[in-house]
Parts: C-alpha cells; structure tokens; sequence
C-alpha cells in the first residue's frame, strides 16, 4: 500500500507540473501576443496634437555705452511689478556699468556702481529726476499728480529717456489708476491691483488699452500669448523677427507716436481683429503694452532678447540735460502750485481702445 500511494503521489505531482508549465506558456503567449510591433493607436498621442515648442535660447545682451547712465525704476505709486520682475533688464543695465534706482519715495535704493540714494533728502520724484537720464514706470496703482507729470515732461523734453510699461486691466474698472490693497490670506502682507498709467501716458499723446489681445489660432500655446512684430526698421526693433508677449494690451495714440511692434489679434474689449499697436514710440518715450517681456521666464522666448537688449540701450542712449525738472518755488511749475506736487488735479485720460471709433 506504501508503494502504492508513493506512485499515486507521484503522478499527481506530475500532473500538477505539467498543468502549471501548460498555464505558463498559454500566458506568455496572450501576454506577446498583447504588444504587437508597431505604433500603439492612441488619439490622445496625436503629434498634431501636442504644442509646438517656442524657441527659448536668447541672451540679453548689456547695452554699450562709454559714460554711466543713471536709470530710476518708480516703485512709489504702488508698481505692481519688483525687482525680480524685471531682473533680466536690470543686470542687463548693471553688467554694462549703469546705475539702476528703486524709488519708493523719500529716498532711492540703488543698484550698480552708485552710492546711496538720488534724491538726498528730497523727497520728490521730479528732485529723484534731476540726477537721472531715464525712468521707469510700470503698472502703477495710483495716478501721477500733475507736478510729478509736469517734471516728467520736462524730463522727456530735456533728452531723458522714458519707458512706460504696462498690463491690460478690466474694461469695466473705473479706478485703473487708484490703489487698491487686498490682504493676503490672515498675514499682514497685502498685494496692489496693477493700473496703468494713463494719464502720464496721455500727456505724451499715448493711451493704453483696457482689454487684453488674443489669436485662436495663430499663437505661442495659449490664446493670450500672442505673436508680434516688428511695424518698421528702427533701433529698438533690431534683431526682431517674432516676439512673444503674454497677456498684452493694445496702445492708441494721437498720431505723433509711432508703432514699432504690432500684433495681428483680437480685442477682448470689442472682439475686432486687426493690427494692433503692442509698443509704441514718440521722442524720448517709448510705451509698451505689457510688463511680462522683460520677466526671465519671458525675455529668452523667441526674440524677445533682442527686444529686451534694445530696450535697454534705449534706456542709456540719452543726452539728459542735468538738473532738469528744475526745482521752483512760483505757484506754477514742475514742483509746486498748479504743478506742485501735491497737486491732484488730473486732465480727462479716458482711453480711447482700438474698434470703439478709433480703431486701426
């Protein structure tokens, strides 16, 4: 019996083997027989489908110049835009020598090869001005008095270099150039919704619009990071092929501006394609309808560089006469009365955006 149930164990062990090699090779072969050779038929992998990539390799060069310039970036009327914003303008401007100012009012903190503050205890914007040959201003959230505009334009006509940045704002916001704080979560910090500056830019005949430019079609993988270019030849459109601006708005001016970067879009505002002024310039002062360009996950994209690099020589290029907004102490003026600097009295800006009457 012993050798009975020996043998019996035996081959029901044998069977076991041969059903669990059988079950083996039946699954090897449903599992090579799952991947065919060839391309896996999935829509979602569709190449047509995927974004397309946007050059990313430009260099911001520094601007060559044999004397140092000073620029001051206004940081007084609640910019909504910092230092690291704007970082690859900036050490574009220090790595060549330039000094570059924050001014926050009262006092100046500087960058660069300078010292100390600009305005020496003065604690007005056009006295920051006299030691300047360029400002910076770029979605500010509250208005310019009209001393302060008064000084900048003298500044301007003087052979100071202006640059007026900024982003669109919504079409139904009344206060685009009053501050508004809003809290962030339960800290004590608070964040400033960014403005435009109109009524400065309106003294130099440019305007900014309210709505923001789209393409559906044509654009750098989203709608509102529309594609620009160059409207003419000129020094700060050279090496410019394509540029690339994220959530940008369109200029108007009174026809003493002209356009050197434009954009075939359409209007949030009126929903109107065209082409549409997204820089501007007239003289000294140069306006630009977004602020996001000059940011270092933006300057390298396409030839924005290139755009950047010329803004920056722009910057230095002046011949500013110094001291200029000259300090008075008369009713009148750049500094105090009717142009004093507490004065804040401002001329009727209203911008007046393209396809409302006056579009391109």
């Amino acid at each position: 019996m012993a050798g009975t149930d020996l043998l019996k164990g035996v081959g029901v062990f044998a069977v076991v083997v041969v059903v669990v090699l059988g079950a083996t090779a039946a699954t090897g072969t449903l599992l090579s027989g799952s991947s065919p050779a060839g391309d896996t038929e999935a829509p979602a992998y569709d190449t047509e489908l995927l974004p397309t990539a946007v050059d990313d390799n430009g260099t911001v060069e520094s601007p060559q110049s044999d004397e140092t310039k000073t620029v001051v970036v206004d940081q007084s009327h609640g910019n909504a835009i910092g230092e690291s914003d704007m970082e690859p303008l900036v050490d574009a401007l220090i790595e060549s020598g330039h000094d570059v100012r924050f001014y926050a009012g009262g006092s100046s903190s500087g960058l660069g090869s300078g010292t100390g503050g600009l305005s020496g205890g003065d604690s007005g914007l056009n006295a920051t001005l006299r030691s300047a040959d360029a400002f910076v201003v770029a979605n500010p959230a509250s208005a310019y008095t009209t001393g302060e505009i008064n000084g900048i334009e003298s500044f301007a006509d003087a052979g100071g270099r202006v640059l007026l940045l900024a982003d669109p704002v919504p079409p139904s916001s009344a206060s685009q150039s009053l501050p508004v704080d809003i809290p962030i979560g339960t800290g004590t910090g608070t964040t400033t919704t960014p403005g435009q500056p109109t009524n400065l830019a309106a003294t130099f005949g440019i305007s900014f619009g309210a709505g923001y430019l789209y393409d559906m079609e044509t654009n750098a993988n989203n709608f509102q990071r529309i594609y620009a270019e160059s409207a003419g030849d000129g020094d700060l459109t050279a090496g410019v092929d394509r540029l690339v601006f994220d959530d940008a708005t369109a200029l108007t001016t009174d026809g003493d501006a002209t356009p050197i970067v434009e954009s075939d879009a359409t209007s949030s505002a009126t929903r109107r394609d065209g082409t549409y002024p997204v820089a501007v310039r007239t003289d000294s002062v140069v306006a630009v309808g977004n602020t996001n360009f000059i940011a270092p996950d933006s300057a390298t994209v396409a030839d924005n560089d290139a755009f950047v690099s010329n803004m920056a020589s722009f910057l230095v290029a002046g011949d500013k006469q110094p001291g200029v907004p000259e300090p008075t102490d008369s009713a009148t003026g750049p500094g105090t009365g009717t142009g004093g600097f507490g004065d804040s009295t401002q001329p009727d800006t209203t911008p007046t955006l393209p396809g409302n009457g006056t579009s391109p």
